[in-house]
Formats: C-alpha cells, sequence, structure tokens
C-alpha cells in the first residue's frame, strides 16, 4: 500500500526525511503552511462543539492533530498515517501526549462506520495509491453530515510561471534536498501535483464517494494551496 498511483514509494519517502519535515515545511513555506493549518482547521472546528472526535488523516508529524487540539480542548483527536516514522517524529512534540496517534492506511482504516464527527487532511490525498477508495473510507468512518475538511495541493488550471514553472520545478528541490538531504523527495512533490486532480475535478470525486455539500477556495499566496470542506 506504500505506492502511489504513480508508482512511487511514498511510504519509504516520508520515512526517510520525517527527522528534518518540519523544518522543510517552515523553511519551503516561509511558515506559511502553519497559517494554511490554521485557516483549515477554522472551518473544521466550526459548530463541532466543544468535545468533537475528529480524525486527521495523513497525520504525519502531528502538526494538525495539536492545532485541532488548541482550538478544540476537549476534541478527541485520532491522527492516522501509514508512514512510522512521521508519527513517531510527532510524538515527540510535548503538545502531541493527548494525540491518539496510529499506523494506518487510508484505504481501509481501522475505525467503525461513523466513528468521527469530522475529518482533517494535509497534504495526503494526492499521495492515494487509490484516491476513489481512500475517499469512501473517509465518507465510512465520518458520521452522515459529518465535516471533512482537506488541505491539498492541486494541480492548477493554468501554468503560474512563478508557483510552477520557477519555484516548485526549480528551487523548490533544491531548498528541499539541502534541508533534508533526500533529493528524490522533492522531485517527487512537483510531479505530483502535476499529476493530481484540478481542485474541481476532485470536488466531483469528493461528489462521487458520498458528500454531497462540497465548496473550495484557494489560499494565498497565489492560490498555491486549496481548502476544500464537504459534508
Amino acid at each position: 500500500m506504500a505506492a502511489s498511483a504513480t508508482g512511487a514509494d511514498v511510504r519509504g519517502m516520508f520515512d526517510r526525511i520525517a527527522g528534518r519535515y518540519d523544518r522543510a515545511n517552515r523553511i519551503l513555506s516561509a511558515g506559511v503552511d502553519l497559517l494554511w493549518r490554521r485557516q483549515a482547521i477554522a472551518a473544521l472546528v466550526e459548530g463541532l462543539g466543544d468535545a468533537p472526535v475528529v480524525l486527521d488523516l495523513g497525520a504525519g508529524t502531528l502538526d494538525g492533530a495539536i492545532a485541532i487540539l488548541a482550538r478544540r480542548p476537549g476534541a478527541r483527536v485520532c491522527a492516522a498515517d501509514f508512514a512510522r516514522n512521521m508519527l513517531a517524529a510527532g510524538r515527540r512534540k510535548p503538545a502531541a501526549t493527548r494525540v491518539a496517534a496510529q499506523v494506518a492506511d487510508a484505504h481501509a482504516l481501522p475505525y467503525h462506520d461513523g466513528a468521527f464527527a469530522a475529518a482533517f487532511s494535509a497534504f495526503c490525498v494526492r499521495n492515494l495509491r487509490d484516491l476513489g477508495l481512500g475517499l469512501r473510507e473517509l465518507r465510512r468512518v465520518v458520521r452522515p453530515a459529518g465535516r471533512v475538511v482537506v488541505l491539498e495541493f492541486f494541480r492548477p488550471v493554468r501554468r503560474r510561471r512563478f508557483w510552477d514553472a520557477l519555484y516548485t520545478e526549480r528551487v523548490l528541490p533544491l531548498i528541499g534536498r539541502a534541508v533534508t538531504g533526500d533529493a528524490a523527495a522533492y522531485r517527487y512533490l512537483p510531479a505530483s501535483i502535476a499529476g493530481f486532480l484540478s481542485r474541481d475535478e476532485f470536488q466531483d470525486r469528493l461528489r462521487a464517494a458520498g458528500f454531497p455539500d462540497v465548496r473550495g477556495r484557494e489560499l494565498l499566496p497565489g492560490g498555491m494551496a486549496s481548502l476544500v470542506v464537504a459534508a
């Protein structure tokens, strides 16, 4: 289950860079990834109440799970990721002590039907081997009318000269290699974006998976990341 739709060994890649993943994110995004997560989690927890049960799918080093607990201290957050080393790096963070982290495959989640009031996923769905199956699993474990918030890099409808041609394809791999020592991981990132869906196409796939109410918007800067909310 480690291979993506492109055949890349995604789990092995993330396990290799886990120890330097957060540092690379902060440098590559100039810290804007933290702002993106805050905006996404604000949309996630709105109206959920004080003690929701929430899934963080593709939780990585647990930044999203920790941010959910910061907004809803009474929440119960389950964090699932198939890369063991990423979760291990996240568990070392003092704020992660209340996160129930579990190694799990998004294509076969180890949770009961309707177990969660909401689910959050940041920069995960683009890496799924079978997107349709992963979205159906997400629909299964989130209760009817429950909310799903996805933060992702989607394939741009029109090629952006700075973000796509210069930064993502040329500058990002060089910086990623310098920070993590892993050139392949940061060549995979632009390739996975170029080979993924547009935001509109992804929203259609969510509807096909059983989420009737789907909406999305681009986040600054430059629409580099997008936010999709489904229920």
